[in-house]
Order: structure tokens, then C-alpha cells, then sequence
């Protein structure tokens, strides 16, 4: 009886651990962000064409470099790049802490 019990709590204690482990990698999306690639699928028919996907991928690319462009310049230089890193760095930290 004793193992029944303890195979029942293990078992729920497995189901749980994996029921909160699905929801903080799959649901924890803030409103608005999409898995895999549906953020480049522009016209939403549920297909991502080569073009969709160099679109989203330039605009992300331009997003990135005028925020680590620091002294628009138009060059990221090794301090911009360090810079960059850091920041980077942070804000993993901080999407770490705040689950």
C-alpha cells in the first residue's frame, strides 16, 4: 500500500514538473509574440514565401544594427560590439529573473 502511495505522489510530482515546464516554454508569450516563424508570414496565409522570410529577416537585421550603432556612424566598432554584447547579456539576465 505504502508503494502505491509513493509511486502515486511520484507520478503527480512528474506530471506537474512537466505541466510547468510546457507553460514556461510554450505559453509564456507576452501578448502579440509568435512561435517559429509566424512573425514573417506578412500576409498570414500560413506559409512563409523566401521572400516573406529575407523581408522580416532585413528589417530584424536593421533593427539590430541601429540599436548597436551606438554613434550612428554607420559602422558598429569593437567598443559598439562589446557594448552590444553586454546588453545582450543583461537582458537574458532579466528575462531569467523575471519567471
Amino acid at each position: 500500500m505504502k508503494i502505491s502511495y509513493i509511486l502515486a505522489a511520484l507520478l503527480l510530482t512528474l506530471g506537474l514538473s512537466q505541466m510547468a515546464y510546457a507553460d514556461h516554454h510554450e505559453s509564456g508569450n507576452k501578448p502579440g509574440e509568435h512561435h517559429g516563424m509566424e512573425w514573417a508570414d506578412a500576409n498570414k496565409d500560413g506559409a512563409v514565401s523566401h521572400d516573406e522570410f529575407t523581408a522580416a529577416h532585413k528589417e530584424r537585421s536593421e533593427k539590430m544594427f541601429e540599436k548597436m550603432d551606438a554613434n550612428k556612424d554607420g559602422k558598429i566598432d569593437e567598443a559598439e560590439r562589446k557594448a552590444g554584447k553586454a546588453k545582450m547579456g543583461e537582458h537574458c539576465k532579466m528575462k531569467g529573473d523575471a519567471k
